[in-house]
């Protein structure tokens, strides 16, 4: 077999090579930390690196969400905890607005401070979170949900939430819709409503109601009409006689199983009219005090026409009062399930990186001592080559 001098030189050139690629495959592992440079080194290693990466990943996104959930829910707490604020205001002015002391003119004065809390609860209704969203447009969040017009508030947002994922499987609502916090507030008790007409003349007002026998209304309108300042009756929808009885001031009649307090004494021929709830809406309530506090009561019936509005104010505000409490308890359930899953997240994502640790990591002792190796195998043929580089064909034809 001959060998040729370009065989031999190759033959150098090749081995060196190898050992510099094999030298420098070990110092880019001790330089990165990571066993695993390329999916040739460990193919099935590679596969669940990759797992376990896009894992972690998801992990990631997740806790994302929940930071921009639990911002945004806080900031949900801090508003309506200033609606509760203003709304524990109004009601103390519709007791101050309530004391038989005030005159005309100092009425209209609570008006007036009522009429200003009217217009910061508008602008509560229309707060925006930090990326400009309305907290209370529901799906509608780039478009103002309440707009003020001639016949009150009205609110033009979606009638749900948007949800945010914070798990696989745990999804939660980012805010809550403005119909939910401050519109379809139930009436009074929340069953019936009774108010005074306007037409009446004696002292009579509507102090409490309640539900005293269920089922035995049938949910029908009636007219509370009294013939006589101690006589009543109760006239049906049409026109026929339901009920009669006496009645003296403070006491309580009862109709259909409702129990109905009145306070005053009511003139022949007043009338109060029994109705089943309807839906209010926050700002309809601050509204119908500020009027009521400045119609400027002077005579007997007209102070108990202000006195049953103000009654009236004091159970819608009580009803509101209910609604939002309920909406800020479900804020806190979330912000404690966002606590909870971040929780649970982070010791998913601690199990997940030690396992992808084991899988890719570099045992450093084993990379130092195998580049030393490489080190000394590539002196060796760096030596060899360079005594085999010396020698030629034409050395032996001298």
């Amino acid at each position: 077999m001959r060998i040729s001098t370009s065989q031999i030189h190759n033959a150098g050139l090749d081995s060196i090579q190898r050992q510099q690629v094999e030298m420098s495959r070990a110092q880019t592992q001790l330089a990165s930390g990571k066993r695993i440079l390329s999916p040739a080194d460990d193919p099935g290693g590679a596969v669940q690196s990759l797992q376990f990466r896009e894992a972690i990943a998801r992990l990631d996104q997740f806790a994302r969400n929940g930071g921009m959930a639990e911002a945004r829910l806080n900031h949900e707490e801090v508003v309506l905890a200033q609606v509760m604020d203003g709304m524990q205001r109004v009601r103390e002015l519709a007791i101050q607005g309530n004391n038989a002391t005030q005159t005309p003119e100092t009425r209209r004065a609570i008006a007036g401070e009522v009429r200003q809390q009217l217009e910061a609860l508008y602008e509560l209704a229309n707060t925006r979170d930090a990326n400009g969203e309305y907290l209370f447009a529901g799906f509608d969040s780039l478009d103002r949900p309440f707009s003020m017009g001639a016949g009150g508030v009205s609110y033009s947002g979606s009638d749900q939430a948007r949800e945010i994922a914070i798990s696989e499987e745990r999804r939660v609502r980012l805010g809550d819709a403005g119909d939910a916090v401050f519109m379809n507030i139930p009436e009074g008790n929340g069953r019936f409503v009774v108010t005074e007409a306007a037409a009446n003349t004696g002292s009579g007002v509507v102090q409490e109601t309640t539900v005293r026998t269920e089922g035995a209304w049938d949910g029908g309108t009636r007219t509370l009409r009294f013939t006589a300042p101690g006589t009543w009756e109760a006239v049906d929808a049409d026109g026929s006689v339901a009920a009669t009885g006496t009645h003296a001031p403070g006491e309580t009649l009862v109709v259909d199983g409702l129990a109905i307090r009145l306070d005053g004494t009511p003139a022949a021929g007043d009338t109060f009219e029994l109705r089943p709830a309807g839906g209010r809406d926050m700002f309809g309530i601050y509204a119908d005090l500020a009027t009521a506090l400045e119609s400027g009561a002077t005579t007997p019936a007209e102070r108990a026409q202000l006195n049953g509005a103000i009654g009236r104010t004091l159970a819608d505000l009580d009803q509101a009062g209910e609604q939002v409490s309920s909406i800020r308890s479900t804020v806190g359930s979330r912000l404690n399930a966002i606590d909870g899953q971040a929780e649970m997240r982070g010791i998913e994502t601690l199990a997940l990186q030690e396992t992808l640790s084991e899988i890719e990591d570099l045992d450093y002792a084993e990379a130092i001592s195998r580049f030393n190796l490489r080190m000394v195998g590539l002196q060796a043929a760096q030596q060899s080559y360079s005594m085999l580089a010396r020698f030629s064909l034409f050395d032996y034809m001298r």
